[in-house]
């Protein structure tokens, strides 16, 4: 399902040190009123602060629900959504990645209530965007447009402890927007799409700065707080054009046919479009290409489609199905229809 009625922006956004402790004084702040609040969560992040956060709640005589979210599915979007027609919550806060959020997001818009979103992790730009990821019967990631979170709340210190893994996987995601608005602008110029060339300035200016940061270590707060800003800049923009648009182009084709052909997929989304985007910027003969692969080769980002567990032949196979992917969605894939010779050519002069 996908409507694209422009969405509104999270009326806040809170990112610093030290911001779960101070939960309670950061919604007064913003006068978000609330007396039953359904707490969103998994088990891993449920003992990772989860369990600490609703003692804060109870503490303040706040009655609070919790409830947690296994996968990010339309089971697990139901049975959220019947615990909210049990206990009318007047707020929701999911507190975990990007299945919490995404149940948690499509759950609560659904029910009219507002949510605030606390992510654990920074594995994608879903903390502060109007898209939920949601699989379908078969298994296959849907995009729902619906409405963004009503507040972000991103605690560095809360952050930094997700797994190396899933923070490099939310560099990918954010860097994979240098991909995705190049093909906007393709869509534009061939008169394919009309596009919001403001949102699109604000889905690449995340990636831009974090490509000028000189650290090896992601780990740290200084880069955890850029690349957090990126992802939020990165919701932004899907808020402001409706769409995922600004930071879904060919990359994202690529990852979803990697889940449709090839699945169980044992990488995540992140990883999937980081390296895909090195594919398709090849074929854009995009200018920030160099400057991306310095940037992954810098932080030890995975480069191979290997990696992903795909060889060549595999991969030529997503390649070529991809434009089956959201097909009215106009990317560089559509504009040169690379066949299988020229996959293998590119694979070998991207070194993938």
């Amino acid at each position: 399902m996908q409507d694209n009625t422009k969405a509104i922006l999270p009326r806040f956004v809170e990112m610093g040190t030290g911001l779960v402790a101070d939960l309670i004084s950061i919604l007064r702040k913003y006068e978000v009123h609330f007396s039953k609040v359904l707490f969103l969560y998994d088990d891993t992040t449920l003992h990772s602060g989860g369990q600490r956060l609703m003692a804060v709640l109870e503490t303040n005589r706040v009655k609070t629900f919790g409830h947690s979210v296994k996968n990010s599915d339309d089971t697990n979007v139901k049975h959220v959504g019947t615990v909210i027609e049990k206990h009318d919550p007047d707020l929701i806060i999911g507190f975990g990645g990007g299945k919490v959020l995404d149940v948690a997001k499509l759950a609560a818009a659904g029910h009219d209530t507002h949510f605030i979103s606390i992510p654990t992790t920074l594995s994608n730009d879903g903390i502060a965007s109007p898209v939920s990821v949601i699989k379908d019967a078969q298994n296959i990631p849907i995009s729902h447009i619906t409405q963004p979170p009503y507040g972000v709340i991103v605690d560095i210190d809360v952050v930094k402890q997700a797994p190396l893994r899933h923070l490099m996987a939310g560099v990918g995601d954010l860097l994979s927007n240098l991909s995705a608005v190049f093909d906007a602008r393709l869509a534009h110029r061939k008169k394919k799409e009309v596009v919001d060339d403001n949102a699109l300035k604000l889905a690449e200016a995340g990636g831009l700065r974090l490509l000028e940061s000189r650290t090896r270590d992601v780990n740290t707060k200084p880069f955890l707080q850029h690349l957090a800003e990126g992802l939020v800049k990165s919701g932004f923009a899907m808020c402001i054009s409706g769409t995922s648009r600004p930071a879904s182009g060919s990359e994202h084709k690529i990852s979803h046919s990697i889940d449709h052909y090839f699945p169980p997929s044992k990488s995540l989304h992140g990883e999937q479009v980081g390296i895909a985007a090195v594919f398709t910027m090849v074929l854009q003969n995009n200018h920030e290409l160099q400057r991306l692969r310095t940037f992954y080769q810098r932080i030890n980002f995975p480069m191979k489609i290997s990696y992903l567990g795909l060889n060549d032949d595999q991969f030529t196979t997503v390649v070529l199905n991809a434009t089956k992917i959201r097909p009215e969605r106009y990317t560089i894939l559509e504009a040169i229809k690379p066949t299988a010779a020229d996959i293998l050519r590119t694979l070998k002069s991207a070194d993938l």
